[in-house]
């Protein structure tokens, strides 16, 4: 029988985190924004996802917002993402990835980035944001910056700022973001609404397809990939599950717990 694990399928499963984060960026802006004031998250929230490639479970990843940091001389939303393989992928291909996303205190766009990531080659991403730019740089690294319009997110905060927007069904969505290399316009569509069932429980949702023929990576090398994520039809809109679906199968994120900020839904903005 062949091995299911193969060199391809972990370096795959070495980018879950960063590629659902991808995929979500996909499902923002739609035609009514909640107010920067009544935020459906706030400092303290945490949510977990179980990842699992088709019937194998392989790892967790860990979202949480941390307490407001200064950047740029100005506080700024603070969100940080751990991608963990298990002790059955780490025989293979050891997983440990983090990620940490900085937005401006009013929510208008990306003021900062931070990667790191383990694996055949380590990485240390920064990516510096200044009007209408953004400049890349991996360890020694450092690229030309790059033009980019207001409103930019990163591949990180780009999941909250999908959070903070109305859905409503057959409404389509496009979106700027940027990594530091490439700023693109994602698109998508809100379907309909479904009940999913993931180990924290049942929910309501909203399910919204996102376009995903500009990614790179394993999605440039599959035929016909998709990605499809369910959002909580409620004020705090928490994507329950995501599914992407490539060349070596099904990846899975499905919400394990959800722990909301000691300010809860609508948490206001703190002052400077």
């Amino acid at each position: 029988m062949r091995n299911p694990w193969n060199r391809h399928t972990f370096l795959f499963c070495r980018r879950l985190g960063v590629i659902a984060l991808a995929a979500g960026s996909l499902l923002l802006v739609l035609i009514h924004p909640v107010r920067a004031e009544g935020l459906p998250f706030s400092p303290g929230e945490e949510v977990r996802y179980d990842v699992r490639w088709q019937m194998y479970k392989a790892g967790e990843a860990v979202m949480r917002v941390l307490p407001f940091k200064e950047v740029q001389g100005q506080p700024a939303w603070h969100f940080e993402l751990k991608t963990t393989s298990n002790e059955f992928i780490d025989l293979f291909y050891k997983v440990r990835d983090h990620l940490q996303g900085f937005v401006a205190e009013d929510f208008s766009g990306s003021v900062g980035y931070r990667y790191s990531g383990t694996g055949k080659k380590k990485k240390e991403i920064r990516v510096e944001f200044s009007p209408g730019r953004a400049a890349y740089s991996n360890f020694d690294e450092h690229r030309e910056p790059i033009d980019i319009p207001d409103g930019c997110f990163d591949p990180l905060s780009s999941y909250y700022k999908m959070r903070t927007l109305g859905m409503g069904e057959g409404q389509s969505l496009s979106f700027p973001v940027t990594d530091g290399k490439k700023f693109f316009v994602q698109k998508g569509d809100v379907l309909e609404k479904e009940t999913v069932t993931t180990p924290a429980g049942t929910f309501d949702t909203v399910a919204v397809v996102p376009y995903v023929t500009h990614f790179s990576g394993v999605f440039s090398k599959s035929r016909n990939p998709t990605v499809r994520v369910w959002i909580t039809d409620d004020p705090r809109r928490i994507p329950v599950r995501i599914r992407i679906q490539v060349k070596v199968g099904c990846i899975y994120f499905d919400l394990r717990s959800y722990t909301p900020g000691p300010a809860g839904v609508g948490a206001e903005t703190p002052p400077a």
